[in-house]
């Protein structure tokens, strides 16, 4: 893992403007997931995404932890479908 894909939790907090304890308690509640190097905590880039999205549904919408697990959850469900549902429309289409 290079360290160029990791971002310092404190730095990632001070420019987002987010309580850090809010990204811990995000962690320990398994929707964000840390790296801890040296005993400093870094999110990967390739999840910031998905921690952005959290974060708006908690500070925009209000939504709580369970709240926002189940709305990526059902997300993900509907991902996997339309991919299913893609896949699907290719394999037809050779019948055609």
């Amino acid at each position: 893992m290079e360290s160029e894909d990791l971002i310092v939790v404190e730095v990632f907090c001070t420019i987002c403007e987010v309580e850090r304890t809010l990204i811990d308690e995000l962690e320990e509640f398994g929707l964000v997931q840390l790296q801890h190097v040296d005993g400093i905590k870094y999110i990967h880039t390739e999840h910031l995404p998905r921690v952005e999205k959290i974060l708006r549904f908690h500070n925009d919408l209000n939504i709580n932890k369970e709240g926002i697990e189940i709305v990526l959850n059902l997300m993900d469900r509907i991902e996997q479908q339309n991919t299913k549902l893609n896949y699907l429309e290719m394999k037809l289409k050779l019948y055609e």
